[in-house]
């Protein structure tokens, strides 16, 4: 019995460490899933990309006399945007700017900031006093740009627009063919549907733009998960487009107007899945992801893409940026669960090594 005793001992001593351990991870582990959420999202109201929506949380009440105000920074740094005071209530901010001359906020700017600044009326000029920035980086911002302002250079509209009229092309001639009443005229204005199809596919094919702009940021997840969106969505049109086309195909082989037009019903849902997508699972919500998302939905998920993730602090330098940088994609969040992780691998070893020397005590024990 006297031999047992001390790995008794050694045992229960481990299993208190080890109760340490995993209770010290929980903890770490909670605490990193609770990085509050700040963000500031570029969207439609009257129109494309006019607005701007600050979404904070857990935001520190600022001290009398001082005011929280949002700014949108161009490229190169020289023209600053007021966006607004922004509203502190229990924490939380929830501020939406619309530009009033119909600006395009994607088209102009890569950085947003949130200073500290006198109370009273939005300022003219920003104090430089930074409590939260985040910088979209130059060649991201570039791509969604082609996305959705302007593709190819010179042109007045970007991809996704181009895609969205090619869509609605296709589908008005296919209205066309059904409300004709000839055999030929049904068939005539079949073809131009497929011919537009064809325009849908050359410009679905350029929404590897998104791909582009997730190559450029590896390590950003925002911007990774709604470039994988809009590669969801072009799979989507792909498979629609060219069912599409097949059924117009079999259309045109029919030698009726009527059996005609009975076949170019189903070219005109999936060219309608194809602009406005489909809601797959019924869940009262159209996504962009797989089965679902079409064109109107890569267009969201595009501008997902340049969302402003807030971290605290303010402006550093930025490779490749003209004038006025900010820390990379989530820096400080990023740097919060990586010390996390860090300190709950460090536990886990070290009750290793104690594992490992309780072990070796209550073998030498047993030999004495």
């Amino acid at each position: 019995m006297s031999i047992n005793r001390p790995a008794t001992k050694v045992a229960v001593f481990l299993t208190l460490v080890m109760s340490l351990v995993f209770t010290t991870s929980i903890a770490v582990a909670s605490e990193a899933s609770s990085v509050p959420s700040r963000t500031a999202v570029i969207s439609d109201t009257n129109l494309p990309g006019d607005t701007l929506t600050i979404t904070m949380e857990q935001v520190a009440a600022q001290e009398a006399g001082k005011q929280l105000e949002g700014w949108l920074i161009s490229d190169d740094g020289s023209t600053l945007l007021n966006v607004g005071i922004l509203s502190i209530e229990s924490g939380n901010v929830s501020h939406t700017y619309v530009s009033s001359a119909g600006e395009n906020l994607i088209a102009g700017y890569n950085k947003f900031v949130i200073t500290v600044e006198p109370s009273g009326v939005p300022d003219a000029e920003s104090s430089g006093v930074y409590a939260y920035s985040h910088r979209v980086p130059l060649d991201v911002i570039t791509h969604v740009r082609h996305l959705l302002v302007e593709w190819p250079s010179g042109s007045e509209s970007g991809v996704i627009t181009d895609l969205q009229s090619s869509i609605s092309s296709a589908l008005a001639h296919v209205n066309k063919a059904m409300d004709a009443s000839t055999l030929d005229d049904v068939i005539s204005n079949a073809n131009s549907a497929k011919d537009a199809i064809s325009s849908v596919l050359t410009n679905s094919a350029s929404l590897d733009h998104a791909a582009y702009a997730a190559a450029e940021a590896p390590s950003d997840d925002t911007v990774a998960e709604n470039a994988a969106n809009v590669a969801a969505v072009q799979a989507n049109i792909n498979s629609w487009a060219a069912a599409a086309s097949d059924q117009i195909d079999i259309a045109t082989s029919k030698t009726t107007a009527q059996s005609a037009k009975i076949q170019l019903t189903s070219v005109k849902g999936y060219l309608e899945s194809a602009q406005s997508g489909v809601d797959a699972n019924a869940d009262g919500t159209i996504t962009a992801s797989a089965d679902e998302g079409g064109a109107d939905q890569a267009y969201t998920a595009a501008q997902a893409i340049a969302t402003y993730t807030l971290s605290e602090g303010e402006l550093s330098a930025a490779g490749g940026d003209l004038g006025l940088g900010l820390p990379a994609t989530g820096d400080a969040s990023l740097s919060y669960l990586l010390s996390s992780h860090m300190m709950s691998l460090a536990l886990i070893f070290a009750s290793l090594m104690i594992v490992g020397g309780g072990m070796l005590v209550v073998r030498t024990r047993r030999i004495n």
